[in-house]
């Protein structure tokens, strides 16, 4: 033991005697909005009850022809082609808690990953899906660069030059999109309040930032990309992308009494296909 005029206990001489409190709270990993499932074309799920691929066959238009005085019409002799579905995709997302740490342990392990599960496999399957846009023919704008109010136009021209449906048309784009979304008079303007529909008030469309162009724009970090190299924005019609989930998130649990430990794990199968490549526009841009 020192002694001296200058010398007393302090927190370094005391810190055995010092705890460390380990707080109740936790600061949880931020979650992403996960869009692209709710907006894409889900109607290939109905009956789909075994196998592994779905063939969905394309029908084609018809010509009109020019008849001819005493002579015998033609009948066109069509040869369709087929788009198909795999599912193949099964992932899954798993935890384990020994039944030690379940009793010395200050709280609920399973309880507080429990959300994670579910979320981890949501992210996977909008993972997917937003790897997607890129493979669209139709382009508009530069990477990393903010989009013009021209490049929306010409967007919204390529459907409309599919002759795709005007309803359940989306715009998904990135928060630096929206961003310079932010900077044109025609999206924040009241001058061009007929551009834009009716807001969303639903907490299903917490990413649903306006309407621009009369169509539903959601923003989410999860479209592909980065801020330095550029995202992957879309313009598309539900009809151009199909996600099909054969199994659902389903959840097992047991005890294991080889390991002493309680055991969740939740999987899903699903496939995605582009279907209609003129129905997508890939937006380039910041």
């Amino acid at each position: 033991m020192a002694t001296g005029a200058t010398e007393f206990i302090d927190n370094t001489t005391a810190d055995v005697f010092i705890p460390e409190i380990w707080s109740p709270l936790a600061i949880v990993a931020r979650e992403q909005q996960l869009v692209f499932a709710k907006l894409v074309d889900r109607r290939f799920e109905n009956g789909l009850s075994a196998g592994d691929t779905i063939h969905v066959p394309g029908v084609s238009d018809l010509a009109a022809r020019s008849k001819s005085a005493n002579t015998a019409i033609t009948y066109e002799t069509v040869t369709e082609s087929n788009t198909d579905i795999s599912i193949a995709t099964h992932k899954y997302a798993a935890i384990a808690v020994e039944s030690i740490t379940k009793v010395q342990n200050n709280r609920d392990q399973l309880q507080l990953y429990a959300g994670k599960l579910g979320y981890a496999l949501g992210l996977d399957v909008d993972d997917t899906l937003a790897g997607l846009p890129d493979n669209f023919s139709n382009t508009v704008g530069t990477l990393a660069a903010e989009n013009t109010f021209n490049n929306y136009l010409r967007a919204i021209q390529y459907l409309d030059d599919a002759n795709a449906p005007a309803e359940s048309r989306y715009f998904v784009i990135s928060p630096a999109a929206q961003s310079g979304l932010m900077k044109m008079a025609e999206y924040t303007s009241n001058d061009y309040t007929m551009l834009h529909g009716e807001g969303r008030n639903t907490a299903l469309e917490f990413a649903y930032v306006k309407s621009f162009l009369n169509i539903p724009v959601y923003k989410s970090t999860n479209v592909e990309g980065s801020n330095s190299a550029g995202h992957d924005n879309t313009l598309f019609q539900k009809e151009a992308i199909a996600l099909v989930m054969q199994m659902n998130p389903t959840m097992h649990s047991m005890f294991d009494i080889d390991y002493f430990a309680d055991k969740v794990a939740i999987e899903q199968l699903y496939g995605t296909q582009e279907m209609r490549d003129d129905h997508g526009v890939w937006i380039k841009g910041a």
